[in-house]
């Protein structure tokens, strides 16, 4: 019966956090009357004297620019793009060559967008998180490592190399007078030795030359500079850079975060404007509310637990995906082609494919809880204190924004480097 319930036992462990136990009245909250509530000059004890309203029904708690992590639907997206390649890569990975690159493309758009737009803030982590990268930086490593296998671009290469430097010498040679070839006005390697080693050297010469032009046509057709898969190799190879590099500036950004303080985060909702100057909770704790009329919410600022734990998150799971990624360079190098595990080419990035998949599995399941509960730090109940013409009490309920609160916590928090191009005229401050 104990094993039954184990499942059960690890899901209220990880979701421990996420409940809030509230107080169901004020009187529960040990209130200075004296105090000043917020930069006003209304205090609790002329608030707590007044008769409390009710707010008709609940109302949505969202999270702010870059508060959210990439919303479950688009997760869903990546993952139908992701699967079936993943797939394909280990059986024909010929076939799919042009789907990673563009996925790798996309990935690093969003990633740079996300650098650029949230200026790595640890309270934005969700938002910036490089951990999507893993599976791009395998996939590029797979395209450029097999397509230099498969069309022998190494060896052709060198061969051009060598053919070039032997154009040079044909040339050097055919500058000779066509009329003296071998006389002694002609300064031919070894003038001035016996006259059987200066034969010799003409026919080394004349060798070299016989050599080059048969060499010309020998090992491929296709010269390697008109030959497509060259510069597909090329742009692989620079994207698996270009991914790297992100993945150390962003793993350097978390470690930051993580060695800093547990970072503030903005939460808005509709009940907190107009004229809401601060929230009381279940929890007695009391948050000043910030004003933002072109939002059209009002918001408040809780401790980032959530970040705090993706920014552990994000600089474990980077290192670890730099770690897979060294792996599968090394298994795609030296690992022969033919080598078999159970039937399975082994000449394969395996690490940052399941490590791939596993990242974007967790980032859908998370994307599902954290849209659909309260932040840690925050009840369901609530008191929001308003001062119009004179000071009001309502009491009312918080609920998880859902999937369209994650949508705009995370739009705004990508696309918000854009300016009006994004906000229009009413861009918020």
């Amino acid at each position: 019966m104990a094993v039954l319930h184990l499942p059960t036992l690890i899901l209220f462990c990880v979701l421990f956090p996420y409940f809030s136990f509230a107080a169901a009245s004020l009187d529960l909250c040990p209130l200075n009357a004296s105090e000043l509530i917020g930069n006003t000059n209304v205090t609790w004890g002329s608030v707590l004297n007044i008769t409390i309203r009710e707010i008709g029904g609940s109302s949505y708690l969202r999270p702010d620019i870059g508060g959210a992590l990439l919303p479950y639907v688009y997760t869903i997206i990546v993952i139908i793009i992701h699967l079936p390649v993943v797939i394909i890569r280990v059986v024909r990975w010929q076939k799919v060559q042009t789907w990673s690159l563009a996925a790798t493309v996309m990935t690093l758009a969003v990633t740079i967008q996300g650098y650029a737009s949230t200026s790595f803030s640890p309270e934005r982590v969700l938002t910036w998180t490089p951990l999507l990268l893993i599976i791009d930086a395998g996939s590029m490593a797979q395209v450029l490592f097999l397509i230099i296998e498969d069309r022998k671009l190494l060896s052709r290469l060198r061969h051009a190399l060598r053919s070039s430097r032997k154009t040079e010498d044909v040339v050097l040679l055919s500058a000779a007078p066509a009329e003296q070839p071998y006389g002694a006005h002609w300064n031919y390697p070894g003038k001035g030795v016996d006259e059987i080693t200066q034969v010799q050297e003409i026919r080394n010469f004349q060798e070299s030359r016989e050599g080059f032009v048969s060499d010309a046509d020998s090992p491929e057709e296709t010269p390697i500079l008109r030959d497509d898969s060259f510069y597909v190799a090329i742009l692989a190879f620079l994207l698996l850079v270009t991914v790297v590099v992100l993945q150390i500036l962003g793993l350097d950004r978390a470690i930051r975060g993580v060695r800093g303080s547990t970072p503030s985060v903005s939460w808005c909702c509709p009940i907190f404007q107009p004229f809401g100057i601060a929230v009381l909770d279940g929890n007695c704790d009391i948050y000043p509310i910030d004003q933002n009329f072109v939002k059209g919410v009002g918001c408040i600022v809780i401790p980032g637990v959530r970040q705090m734990s993706w920014l552990k998150a994000t600089a474990a799971g980077t290192a670890l995906g730099l770690i897979l990624e060294v792996v599968d360079i090394c298994l795609l190098s030296f690992v022969h082609t033919k080598t078999r595990w159970h039937g399975m080419k082994m000449r394969r990035p395996w690490g940052t494919m399941f490590g791939g998949l596993t990242v974007l599995g967790m980032i859908l399941v998370y994307g599902i809880i954290y849209s659909s509960t309260l932040p840690p730090g925050i009840s369901e109940k609530i008191w929001v204190v308003q001062n119009a013409d004179e000071p009001t009490l309502w009491a009312g309920e918080l609920t998880a924004a859902g999937l369209r609160g994650a949508m705009i916590g995370w739009n705004d928090g990508i696309f918000s480097a854009w300016g009006t191009a994004y906000y229009g005229s009413s861009m918020p401050q």
